[in-house]
Parts: C-alpha cells; sequence; structure tokens
C-alpha cells in the first residue's frame, strides 16, 4: 500500500531521501499543471515546476500539517508562478501581434511547422478565456489523466465541483478542441532532463548555501539532489551526479557528524569513483578519508591512505595535490614533536607547490620553517600552543576581504596558559564576514552577514565604522587618525539542535565584539576581542616594517607585522609574526606564524 503524504513528509524529515523522491514523483505533473495554467509557456514551466519543488524541500520543516502537503506545494508554485510573472518585461502574445514580434517566446524551434504553432497560440486562447478556476481544474485533468478525487485533493475542493468545471468547460470548448487542449499540455510535460536539472539544481543551491554558512539548508539541499538522482536512469550521468552530492555533503557535514557517519559517506564517493574510474575524485577522497581515521583513532590506516592518495596525485601529474599530501603527512609528526621527519615532508613540498605556482602552499612551507628557526627545534616541543599558516586576501579598490587561511596551518595546546593567549590571528578575528575593510563606507555606516558556526546554525555578524579619527599608543608607537572597526557577532535565534559543546565553542570563540584599530600607512595596531564567554584579549602591533603599499592595510610583498598581547603573564613569551609573501592580481599571500612558550 502506498505511503500517504503526511507518513512520506516524516521521513523525509528524517532524513528518507526516497521519501521524498516518491512525493516528486507523485506531485510533478500537478505542478506542472499549476506553472501551465499561470504561465502559458511550455518554456517556462519546468523550471517554475523544478523551483516549487526546491523550495518546498527548503521549507518542509515549516509545513505544520504533513497531510496537507499537496495545497500547500500548489501554494507553492502559484508563489513561484507569481514572480515570473511579475519579472516578465513584456505582455502575452495574441494571435494578432504574432506577426508584429521577432521570435515570440512559444515559437517552435525552425524545424516545427506553422500549423504547430498555429495550433498551439488558439489552444492558449481557447484556454484563457475559461474562467481562472475552470481553466486550473481543466490543465490537470490533461497532465497525466489526473481522477477528479486527486484533483480534488490538490485544489481543496469537493469533487462535485471539479466535475462540474470540468462540464462547464467541455460545453464552451468545441469538441475537437478538447483533444488539441490534451495535446498541448502533454507536450508541457518534463522531458527525460527534468530530474537531472533538480539535481543539478539543489546541488548548486547547497553549494550557495555552504559558502554562506547556512550549513542545515545546504544538507537538505544535498539530501534532495541524492533523493533526485535515484531517479535517474543507472548510467555514468547519474552516477556523476550522485557522487557530487555525497561529496558536497560529506564537505558539509565535515567536523559536525559523528566521525564513523562521515567516513561512510566519504566511502560511497569513493566507491563510485571507483566505479568511474575517475582518478582525481578517488585521490581527493583517499587523502580526506586519511584524516578521517585519524580522528578515529587509526594511525596506521591514516597513513595507508595517505600514501595511497600520494600514488594517484602523482600519476595524475597533479602537483598541488601531492603537496597537499605530504603537508597532511607533516602535521602529525609536528604534533608529536618528529621535528626531523616532518622537515622531510616539507622540503618535499615546498619545490612542489613553487613549481604548480601555490602561493598559499608556499607561504604554509615557509612559515612553518621560520617559526622553526626562531624557536630552535630543540625547544619545540616546549611550546604551549603554535600554528603556521598562510593568510590569503583580497584587496579591491579600497576594501580587504580573508579568502581564508589555505594550506596546511597546524596548531597544538600542550599545556595549560591563559585563554585570552589562545585567541590568535588577527586578519581571522576581523572577517567573520570576510571583508574587514571598505573605505567606500562612512563613519557610522556598516555591512552584515551570516557567519562560519560550530553549530547547525549560522552566526550574524555586523561590521560597523565607528570613527575615523582614533589615537592609539602600543610598543610600535603611536598613532593619529586610526580608523575604528567594530564587529560584532551573535547566535542565532532558529532553533539549533547542536550539542550544547559546540554552541559553547560559538560563544567562546566567534560570538561577542571585535574591536579595531587600523592606522594609514601601517595597517592594523591594535585589536580587542571581548567574547561572548570566556576571557577578553587586547592583541598589539609590537614591531612593523612597510615597504610599500598605502591605505589602512598597505600591501606590498616583504611587509611584515609582528604582534603580542597586553598584560603578558611574565611566565610566557607570545608572539604572532605575518609577511606578504606574493601575490597575484588581486589576491596577497601572507605567511603567518604564532606561539606560545612557557619560560
Amino acid at each position: 500500500m502506498a505511503a500517504d503524504d503526511a507518513e512520506l513528509v516524516r521521513r523525509t524529515r528524517g532524513g528518507d531521501r526516497d521519501a521524498f523522491a516518491v512525493l516528486v514523483d507523485r506531485y510533478r505533473d500537478a505542478v506542472l499543471g499549476v506553472a501551465y495554467h499561470y504561465l502559458g509557456r511550455a518554456e517556462e514551466v519546468q523550471d517554475a515546476a523544478q523551483e516549487a519543488f526546491v523550495r518546498a524541500y527548503l521549507s518542509l520543516a515549516q509545513l505544520r500539517e504533513p497531510e496537507r502537503f499537496g495545497p500547500w506545494l500548489r501554494r507553492i508554485a502559484a508563489n513561484v508562478c507569481a514572480g515570473i510573472l511579475r519579472g516578465r518585461s513584456r505582455a502575452a502574445l495574441s494571435l494578432d501581434a504574432l506577426a508584429e514580434r521577432d521570435l515570440p517566446a512559444g515559437t517552435p524551434a525552425p524545424e516545427e511547422d506553422v500549423e504547430r504553432l498555429a495550433a498551439r497560440l488558439v489552444v492558449r486562447q481557447a484556454l484563457a478565456r475559461l474562467p481562472g478556476k475552470t481553466r486550473l481544474t481543466v490543465t490537470l485533468a490533461y497532465i497525466n489523466g489526473y481522477s477528479h478525487e486527486e484533483i480534488a485533493g490538490f485544489l481543496e475542493v469537493p469533487v462535485g465541483t471539479v466535475r462540474s468545471r470540468l462540464q462547464h468547460a467541455k460545453r464552451q470548448l468545441r469538441e475537437e478542441m478538447v483533444g488539441m487542449v490534451s495535446d498541448e499540455l502533454n507536450a508541457s510535460k518534463p522531458d527525460p532532463g527534468f530530474t537531472r536539472q533538480v539535481v543539478e539544481e539543489a546541488i548548486r543551491r547547497g553549494e550557495e548555501a555552504s559558502a554562506g554558512n547556512r550549513r542545515v539548508d545546504a544538507l537538505r539541499c544535498y539530501d534532495e539532489a541524492l533523493a533526485a538522482s535515484d531517479q535517474l536512469s543507472p548510467g555514468p550521468e547519474r552516477d556523476r551526479l550522485k557522487m557530487q552530492a555525497l561529496w558536497d555533503k560529506a564537505r558539509a557535514s565535515e567536523y559536525h557528524t559523528g566521525w564513523r557517519d562521515l567516513l561512510a559517506l566519504q566511502e560511497r564517493v569513493l566507491g563510485i569513483a571507483e566505479d568511474l574510474g575517475d582518478g582525481a575524485t578517488q585521490a581527493m577522497v583517499t587523502e580526506k578519508i586519511g584524516i578521517t581515521h585519524y580522528f578515529l583513532g587509526y594511525p596506521e590506516k591514516r597513513e595507508e591512505c595517505y600514501r595511497r592518495a600520494l600514488q594517484l596525485f602523482e600519476e595524475l601529474g597533479d602537483l598541488k595535490g601531492q603537496v597537499g599530501v605530504l603537508m597532511g603527512r607533516a602535521n602529525w609528526p609536528l604534533k608529536e614533536n618528529r621535528v626531523a621527519e616532518a622537515k622531510r615532508y616539507i622540503e618535499q613540498a615546498l619545490p612542489l607547490a613553487a613549481r604548480a605556482g601555490s602561493h598559499d602552499w608556499v607561504a604554509v612551507c615557509k612559515a612553518v620553517f621560520d617559526l622553526l628557526a626562531e624557536v630552535g627545534e630543540e625547544r619545540f616541543a616546549s611550546l604551549v600552543e603554535w600554528s603556521a599558516t598562510a593568510v590569503a586576501l583580497e584587496a579591491n579598490q579600497g576594501a580587504v576581504s580573508l579568502l581564508g587561511e589555505p594550506g596546511y596551518g597546524t596548531r597544538a595546546g600542550r599545556d595549560a596558559a591563559p585563554r585570552s593567549l589562545e585567541i590568535s590571528s588577527v586578519f581571522y578575528q576581523v572577517s567573520h564576514v570576510r571583508k574587514f575593510l571598505d573605505v567606500s563606507v562612512p563613519v557610522g555606516g556598516s555591512w552584515s552577514g551570516d557567519a562560519l558556526s560550530y553549530s547547525n546554525q549560522p552566526l550574524h555578524t555586523t561590521v560597523t565604522v565607528r570613527s575615523a579619527g582614533e589615537s592609539v599608543t602600543v610598543p610600535a608607537g603611536a598613532f593619529e587618525n586610526c580608523l575604528l572597526m567594530e564587529q560584532t557577532t551573535a547566535e542565532s535565534h532558529q532553533p539549533d539542535d547542536a550539542p550544547e559543546r559546540r554552541r559553547r565553542s560559538n560563544r567562546h570563540w566567534c560570538c561577542g565584539t571585535r574591536r579595531a584599530w587600523w592606522a594609514p600607512g601601517v595597517g592594523l595596531v591594535q585589536l580587542h576581542v571581548q567574547p561572548a564567554e570566556g576571557d577578553e584579549a587586547t592583541i598589539q602591533l609590537q614591531e612593523h616594517a612597510i615597504v610599500g603599499g598605502e591605505g589602512y592595510l598597505p600591501l606590498a610583498e616583504g611587509n611584515t607585522w609582528t604582534y603580542g598581547w597586553a598584560d603578558l603573564p611574565p611566565e610566557f613569551v607570545a608572539k604572532e609574526f605575518y609577511r606578504v609573501d606574493s601575490h597575484e592580481g588581486d589576491d596577497w599571500y601572507l605567511e603567518r606564524y604564532h606561539y606560545v612558550l612557557k619560560r
């Protein structure tokens, strides 16, 4: 016995991908009928139907009465069509206006004959003369032959009303016109590519949600893509779409789901990639599986995966992939104080990164070497905390954004230290919405957006220009006319079912206020971090060397900044160092290292 709508909705909410696929199959033609009723253009109908199903999936949690899924979906489809109609810049064509337009909407391809076009236009005119509710009923009746009972449930009207509307329509339309109506409406049914388009659109929406830190929305989109892909005919196209959706879901789930669940997703991707003979995906996923094995406590499996991934990248001639694996292999010995072993991997990686033009990896390698040179290999094991990364910035027309800290930055905490010393990476601290400087925004102006979150809901961040006339004195000197930027980050008001420890991480590391002072021609001179929970910290410029560049963050290769912590306990030494290593176009790559040492 087929499951009812309420049961399918509940199963979909519970993560059953196949359940939503059944709902799509059940209501596909009905949604197409609604779209045709409102739009009347076959070329727009499929796009509207696809959009309606995507919106329904993303909003499924808001459906209070699961048994009323059909009527709820109809309203979503109607809203989609209303948006399309609002966007139209021209009125619908009439048969009389046909000769006055060049290739109007609805014109057949060159191989179609003029009689077919004329028939289509006559049908649309005939349908247009019917009352609106009757027209929709006729449309549903002739798309896949919906029964009177099914139409009644979808439109929320009595069965007798459906029969009455159809009888009225038959009286109004000539008998021969009914056949033409049926032909025209069935011509608007989806082609075999409809489901593929649903999958691709769901993946695109998921990637967009991931980029906007909306992890829950992203996972829903990827689940929808997986459900829709199951409806495709078996073959390489279906497998590639399924592989892409699984891989994107795995990346969105990373650090947010159990490691065993993540491993299961990654192994499914690897299996499909092996069946397809896709070496690039095999290499990439094998490397990730190695990392997952590390967190599961299987170092031998991690090393086995790394060796296999490196072999695959070498066979592909992928230099960046080889660098990534080598740096990953260096990460673990560094954490375990096996410095000589780690250096061997990094020494192999650096020339490969330079040959590949991989500025980020080059900067990471240099950061590790410079950190080791400064603290000394013999003292490395005594560091309380350390990190070595690349910082990628985009500077364009007075606006500066953080692209990320690419490469394998490494971090470890080995002994107790004041919590304030764990607040580091000044550019990350001020860039929760990527952009942290914009000279076009006046004092009092602001920008905002969703920020990365440790929990299931994105955080919300606002950046405000507070002043352009601040005076600041720090160990590096006294600076006038500083720009004061304030970034505030708060938890979402949406329900968040993430574990309390993840929400606590948000309050400790992300939420709260960051106030940054930028000196013209110098850069960041002071940063005050007040988390929503936990110790605050003030980080100040200790030294700088500017060889070029201008503005509140002068960027030129060779520029350096050294930062320290105010009120540093005397038993600790702490430092954060930046040097502009290279640039390509508007993108700048800085090496960065940071350490805390107990005397």
